[in-house]
């Protein structure tokens, strides 16, 4: 059980610092990695996390918790694009290499250690393993070749190429990593071939986040209690809540078509919405205390929905690629998630379990939101996301 020396408004900012972080984090990220790598930033952000630990153990005062949360949200922002740029050109073909499966570990982790240790020690156990993670990564991970070639190292990218065994086709020239749209995305920003997809990828994504997929994830224990279960105790129900994440970050980055992914999780977060609210609405009208704590399942089920639908938002899952300006979408998901998160325990005493149905709602729209606009794409006839040349 962790004590914090917090105010109640300062537990909720310390709950919401994280996401503010990981959008700065996204909007670095593209000038890190072109100056250092998609490795090289990848090692970079877990020095930043390891700071961010370090900093909120050595003091925990409300000023060095903050800042240290904000470090940790700034290493997620990060690594998610780097390793997401690193992991599409280098494992193309393994799964469990991509980002979400690793952030789905780590909460596991933090999770884990802090139903059993205090903060202090949580955060010296995550600083560990993020040390860990640094070392294994400087040792085995080789850089990306197009990154090395395009910085005119060609022998080191042959050298990459030969340790991740990539077979490189001579009649192509090498493509620079998947990389988000920066600069050129902002000089065509007029266009309508541009902003088009981009606005409609930010809308997919604030969907996403108002339906409280980081919610569930910043305030587990809490969520566990306000969906109305009453037995065994929300930190141990948060544990294994988080092990159905992990699953979930292996179902869907397992799943090739990202637009099912993304409509999937939209729709486990809808069903578990629904299921939670429908049985705290029975529980209030019919069921004295031994019918609420039988029927406890139902919630219960509702969560594995909900949390499992969860982790396509720990990195947000991009369903159209290569959208232009694809890192400032995320950084504003991100954003939008730091104002759910900062205003949810605020929402729920005001709202009470209402706050589920219009989760449900929010989910629902992106359902229906999501088939309309994945219909579309393969009707068009070129790539209208491909962003021109400077």
């Amino acid at each position: 059980m962790w004590d914090f020396p917090l105010i109640y408004r300062n537990a909720t900012w310390f709950a919401s610092f994280a996401a503010l972080g990981a959008a700065a984090g996204c909007l670095m990220a593209e000038s890190i990695i072109n100056s250092f790598g998609p490795r090289g930033a990848i090692l970079l952000s877990h020095v930043i996390c390891v700071i961010g630990w370090v900093l909120s153990v050595t003091s925990l005062t409300t000023a060095n918790l903050l800042t240290g949360r904000l470090f940790t949200g700034a290493f997620v922002g990060i690594v998610s694009t780097a390793a997401s740029a690193h992991s599409t050109e280098c494992f193309p073909t393994r799964p469990a290499a991509r980002p979400v499966v690793f952030t789905a570990f780590g909460v596991l982790i933090v999770y884990l250690t802090g139903s059993l240790l205090n903060y202090a020690q949580t955060a010296m156990v995550a600083a560990f393993f993020t040390a860990a993670s640094f070392v294994l990564v400087r040792w085995f991970i080789p850089e990306s070749p197009s990154w090395l070639e395009s910085h005119g190292r060609s022998g080191d990218a042959e050298y990459s190429r030969l340790r991740l065994r990539l077979v490189r086709d001579g009649d192509r020239p090498s493509e620079n990593p998947p990389l988000a749209v920066g600069l050129s995305f902002l000089k065509h920003a007029n266009r309508s071939e541009i902003y088009r997809p981009f606005l409609a990828l930010c809308l997919h994504l604030v969907l996403q986040q108002l339906s409280a997929p980081l919610v569930i994830v910043s305030y587990a224990s809490q969520f566990v209690s306000d969906s109305g279960i009453r037995v065994l105790t929300p930190h141990f129900i948060s544990v294994v809540l988080a092990g159905f994440l992990v699953a979930g970050s292996l179902v869907s980055t397992a799943m090739n078509h990202r637009q099912s992914a993304a409509v999937l999780s939209s729709t486990g977060i809808l069903a578990g919405s629904v299921l939670i609210s429908v049985y705290i609405l029975v529980r209030r009208m019919f069921l004295n205390r031994l019918g609420s704590q039988l029927l406890s399942v139902v919630p219960i089920l509702g969560l594995v929905s909900f949390m499992a639908s969860s982790c396509i938002a720990l990195v947000p899952s991009l369903p159209i690629k290569d959208t232009p300006g694809e890192n400032v979408a995320v950084a504003f998901s991100y954003t939008i998630a730091f104002i759910v998160i900062k205003a949810y325990p605020y929402v729920h005493a005001h709202l009470g379990w209402w706050v589920f149905p219009c989760f449900a709602g929010m989910a629902a729209l992106n359902v229906v939101y999501g088939i309309l606009m994945f219909s579309d794409q393969p009707k068009s006839k070129a790539n209208p996301l491909t962003v021109p040349s400077v």
